[in-house]
Order: structure tokens, then C-alpha cells, then sequence
């Protein structure tokens, strides 16, 4: 660790004499405006994790992939299979709208209606788009701390395929395979992968808990389209897993977490059907789209409810004026159905209607997106947001400053409203005022890039559970800063490091659960030959109140490499926890020690 903060500090003291020969490319990004727009025309706060990044970090689950994006703080119920909460900007998981290809990926019949994003794994990824701060008027509830949108890949001009194999650790073995190919006319990229892990104990081991807890993960995606004419395409993309989960629980007498035999089970598929018109020499599109979300969980060894299902169906059309180069503007309307079972608890649906209106302005160094929502909910009624975003670039210096405000919502679950035993049909929806000012400084050719955000927002009418029920508990805040510093003295080295301050302040004014006030991350890629490249990867978090304790802060180190040995086959090998950390994301559950894992992958 002392030596990646030597090199570090020595790259940041000769920076200035160094030649910009590395640079940081201008990433197209989809999520922030609903339109393919350059990163660095965008005034929202946007990170964009490449597939460069993922296949050289080699985590096989997106979480662990997110875990250094500014401002995200993730925390998991034991190993891989562990319930995954996103908690962006502070704000809770329920919060943070998470979509494949534009498909929302959240569960209907979970408490919060909330994404559990334990089970996606990276394969098929072309790239990860995350915006923070309220993206309610492009996406409507959920979205109060932002947007990540997956991005799988298409097929290339070259017909391509590969088949990978890996093993290590907790007798975990990983086998993968796909294919892609284009034409003028078409496109098809499909992966698959299929995981096995004995793991460990679920319930922390230094409790004296032994038994082993197993994961499965057996998943496919697929991306395809067509073009019979310049006038109009048709895109399908579906992505499904298949996980199966070993988790401990909390016996009697003393009902503390501990070994037991229990599983869940739980089945994700997504898929969108789209088709768009190109009109007036493509400066009106017209896109008419169709997505259906369903998550089946089972927990057949469980005493309370076992069976939950949660479904959404959306139509949509979309339509995107380009006026000229500078201008642009979307009009878009929305009808979505949601349904959620619970055993006998719960078995309910619901229909959200919406229409939403964006301008986008983009002339020399200056750019601006505004844009409002109107969304008519069954069960309570309407709610109206708006967003605000603005940017200004001076080119002599290097600098720019840009951002935003805006309003934000999010609905009652239907389980928050209808649960036999808990639901309260009372419940208002959430409602939130967000708001940032950023500044980024480039030099040295964009090789050397400074970023800095402050960020805060004031949510109303915030839903919380107590014996009762659940409650309009009342208003929370959370607030801070984001930092960033990417360095690219050459092209064969890049760093990155992050830096987040988050405060939460609940009604009574203690701080949220599981919301460290600190994080910190530190990339470094090597890339000392052709076809070779060494990563280290160090994620710090500090202290957070659970529910029962004060978490301590950790620290930990992770290695990756890789050597393209021929033209067609490439090992590749990875070690996590490099120091042996002992740490609890969440009060109770276990962690990973230091482990390891090898592999090949034979490309065609």
C-alpha cells in the first residue's frame, strides 16, 4: 500500500513535466440526456465505466464494479448473492433507478420496489453509465439520487467470438462464451456464463459461524437489431439470470445471525422491443418501444412468506427533433403497468401515465439542458418535476464549470401500500429538491484532469418502516462533495483517484444507516508491452452506523493481470483482498478474505 501512494505522489510531482501523450477520450453518453451527447457537453454529473475498465478489473459481478464511482457507496449481505444496496449521493436504494439497455431493473415486490443488483454480472458489457443527482423528468420515480444504465455491447463489422474459463478461490469455477457479428444491415451480440462458488459463511465467521454458504449464477444477454432502409430499425434486447443463493438466518433462542439452511432463488428476465422511424433526413426520430421486467424470489426454506413475483410494462413513444447542430428537442409520453404477489400478503398492480418535454442547446463553449414531467399514478395521485442544467467550458484555461437543480419523486411501493400487515394506503409519494455545482480543470492536453462537485438534497415526506407500518416518517438531507483526479502521463500508465464527503441528517437529525462520511478510491493500470497489463485497485470506506453498531472503516486492495499469449488466447489473473481485511459492510455479515483466481480465455 505505502508503494501506491509513492508512485502516486511521485506522478502527481512531475505531472507538469510530463507530455500529454495518454488522453482521456470524449465518451458518447445515452442516460443523462436520452440522446447519444458527447461527455463533455453534458452538465450533469456522469461517470462512464468503459469496457476496457471492466475487462481489465476482472470482477464478475457489476457491483463490484461501481463500488469506485464517485459517490456511490454499496453495501451486501455477505458474498456474491447478497442483497446489494446502491445508496448514490446518499440517498436510499429505492432511490437510484437502475435500467439494462433502458429497461428498469427494479422489483415491484420488494419492500421498496428497489433493484437488488447482487446477481448481474459483467458479461456482455459495453459500457456503465452512472448520473447523479435527480433524473426524475427523463425517468420518473425512483430516480431521486440518480441513474445507472447498463449498456450491453453490439455485434462489430468483424464476425468475433470467445470462450473463457475460471477457477480459484472458495472452489469457484466460471465458464463464459459468446458471439457477435454486423453488417450494413443488422447486428447480434449474445453471451452467456455460468458461475459456481462453495463461498463462505454468510454469517461473519468470527461469530463462529462455519458453514459454507454456495452461490449459482447461470445468465444470458442478447442485443440485435436490424436496418432494411435508412428510414426505419428495429432493436430487441433481453437479458436473463438464473441465481441461486445460500443465506444463514436468525435462529432461536437468541435469534442473532447465524448457520442455517436456507436458500433463495431468484429469476430476472428484461427485454425491449423498439422500432424508430428516421425522418426529414433523420433530423426527427420517432421511437415506439415495449420492455417487460419480471423477478420471481423464492425462498423454499423459510418460515414466512416464500414466493414473490414483480412485473412491469411499459410503452412508450419518443419523439427527438434536431433543429441544427445547436439544438435539439424531445418530446416523449409513457404508460407503465406494475404488479407485484406475495404469498397471500400482497397482490396488487398499479398504472403510471406520463409525458415529459426536453430542449437541449449546445453553442461554442456553453450548453444547457431544461426539461419538465407531468406523471398521473392510480393509487396517489400526480406529481409534476423539473430539471435545470447548465455548463460553461473556457477553452484558454482549460476549466469548466457547470450545474444543476431540479425536483425528484418516488411512489409508495405496492407493497408499502397494500402489504397485509404493514401497508399503509395513506402514504405519500416521496418528493425531492437536488442541486450541484461542479468545476473540472484540464491540463496538460487532458492528461491531467481535476474534478470537484458539491451536492445536496432535501427529500420530503420520506417513507420509513416502524411496528406500525410504514410511515411518512418526515424530511432527511443529504449533502457533500465529490473529487476526482485522473492522470495520463503515457500511454502505457493511467491513475485515478476519488474522494467522496457525505452527510445525512434523518428528522431527528442523526445520521442515516450504513452512509460512511468518507470513501476513497485509488486505480492504477499498467500497461508495460503490448498485450500486457497490471492492475491495482484500492477502495477505502469509513466508519458507518448500522442498526445495532458502529462498522469500523477498511481498506481493501485488489490485483488483476493479464498476458495476451497468442493472437487468439489470453490468461488472466486476479487476487482480491489482497491484505487479508477483516470488515463488515453490513452488522453481522461476513466478508471475503484474501483470494485468488486464474484463467484463459481463447478468442475466435
Amino acid at each position: 500500500m505505502r508503494k501506491c501512494f509513492i508512485v502516486l505522489s511521485t506522478l502527481l510531482l512531475t505531472a507538469g513535466t510530463l507530455q500529454a501523450e495518454g488522453v482521456k477520450l470524449d465518451p458518447i453518453v445515452v442516460t443523462a440526456t436520452r440522446t447519444g451527447t458527447p461527455l463533455s457537453q453534458i452538465a450533469s454529473s456522469v461517470t462512464v465505466i468503459t469496457a476496457e475498465e471492466i475487462e481489465a478489473k476482472q470482477q464478475p459481478l457489476v457491483i463490484d464494479l461501481l463500488r469506485s464511482v464517485p459517490g456511490v457507496y454499496i453495501s451486501r449481505t455477505g458474498g456474491p448473492g447478497g442483497t446489494a444496496s446502491i445508496f448514490l449521493r446518499g440517498t436510499d436504494n429505492q432511490h437510484c433507478l437502475v435500467m439494462i439497455d433502458g429497461v428498469e431493473l427494479a422489483d415491484p415486490s420488494s419492500a421498496g420496489a428497489a433493484t437488488n443488483l447482487a446477481n448481474l454480472t459483467t458479461t456482455n458489457i459495453e459500457q456503465i453509465e452512472v448520473v447523479r443527482g435527480a433524473q426524475s423528468v427523463l425517468y420518473g420515480s425512483d430516480a431521486i439520487g440518480g441513474v445507472i444504465n447498463i449498456i450491453t455491447k453490439k455485434g462489430g463489422k468483424n464476425p468475433a467470438g470467445y470462450v473463457s474459463i475460471e477457477g480459484g478461490s472458495y472452489n469457484t469455477w466460471t465458464e463464459k462464451g459468446g458471439f457477435s457479428v454486423a453488417s450494413e444491415t443488422g447486428h447480434v451480440s449474445f453471451a452467456a456464463s455460468n458461475s459456481n462458488s462453495d463461498g463462505f459463511s454468510v454469517a461473519n465467521e468470527d461469530d463462529g459461524n462455519s458453514e459454507d454458504d454456495g452461490y449459482k449464477n447461470t445468465s444470458f444477454s442478447i442485443n440485435s437489431g436490424v436496418r432494411p432502409s435508412d428510414l426505419f430499425d428495429l432493436n430487441f434486447t433481453a437479458n436473463y439470470t438464473d441465481a441461486e443463493y445460500d443465506m444463514d438466518g436468525y435462529p432461536a433462542p437468541l435469534y442473532l445471525l447465524a448457520d442455517t439452511d436456507e436458500t433463495t432463488v431468484t429469476k430476472t428476465f428484461i427485454g425491449r422491443l423498439e422500432g424508430t422511424l428516421h425522418l426529414l433526413e433523420d433530423r426527427w426520430q420517432t421511437t415506439f418501444g415495449t420492455s417487460l421486467t419480471e423477478i420471481d424470489r423464492d425462498y423454499p426454506d423459510s418460515t414466512w412468506a416464500t414466493t414473490f413475483k414483480g412485473e412491469k410494462t411499459k410503452y412508450e413513444i419518443k419523439n427527438h427533433f434536431i433543429f441544427n447542430s445547436q439544438q435539439s428537442f424531445i418530446i416523449g409520453a409513457e404508460t407503465e403497468t406494475e404488479t407485484a404477489k406475495a404469498d397471500s400478503n400482497v397482490d396488487e398492480d398499479t398504472t403510471t401515465n406520463a409525458i415529459y418535454l426536453q430542449d437541449q442547446l449546445s453553442i461554442g463553449s456553453f450548453d444547457a439542458t431544461v426539461g419538465v414531467r407531468y406523471d398521473r399514478h392510480d393509487d396517489f395521485g400526480n406529481e409534476t418535476t423539473w430539471r435545470g442544467a447548465t455548463g460553461y467550458t473556457f477553452k484558454t484555461t482549460g476549466t469548466r464549470l457547470k450545474g444543476s437543480v431540479g425536483t425528484g419523486f418516488k411512489a409508495p411501493s405496492l407493497y408499502q401500500l397494500y402489504d397485509s400487515w404493514y401497508g399503509n394506503r395513506d402514504l405519500d409519494a416521496e418528493t425531492s429538491l437536488g442541486y450541484d455545482i461542479g468545476i473540472e480543470q484540464s491540463l496538460l492536453d487532458h492528461s491531467l484532469i481535476l474534478q470537484a462537485t458539491w451536492f445536496k438534497n432535501d427529500i420530503d415526506d420520506y417513507i420509513q418502516w416502524d411496528p406500525t407500518g410504514f410511515q411518512n416518517a418526515g424530511d432527511i438531507t443529504t449533502q457533500g462533495v465529490e473529487t476526482g483526479l485522473e492522470i495520463y502521463p503515457y500511454d502505457f500508465i493511467d491513475l485515478r483517484f476519488t474522494y467522496t464527503y457525505t452527510d445525512t441528517e434523518d428528522e431527528d437529525g442523526g445520521r442515516l444507516l450504513r452512509r460512511p462520511l468518507h470513501t476513497g478510491s485509488f486505480d492504477l493500470n499498467l500497461y508495460p508491452m503490448d498485450g500486457k497489463q497490471i492492475g491495482l485497485y484500492l477502495l477505502y470506506v469509513g466508519e458507518r452506523d448500522d442498526s445495532s453498531e458502529t462498522l469500523d472503516d477498511y481498506t481493501v486492495v485488489n490485483l488483476a493481470a493479464s498476458h495476451q499469449i497468442t493472437p487468439h488466447l489470453k490468461g488472466f489473473v486476479r487476487i482480491d483482498n489482497l491484505f487479508d481485511e477483516d470488515y463488515e459492510e453490513v452488522a453481522g455479515y461476513g466478508t471475503a478474505g484474501i483470494s485468488g483466481y486464474a484463467g484463459i480465455k481463447l478468442s475466435f
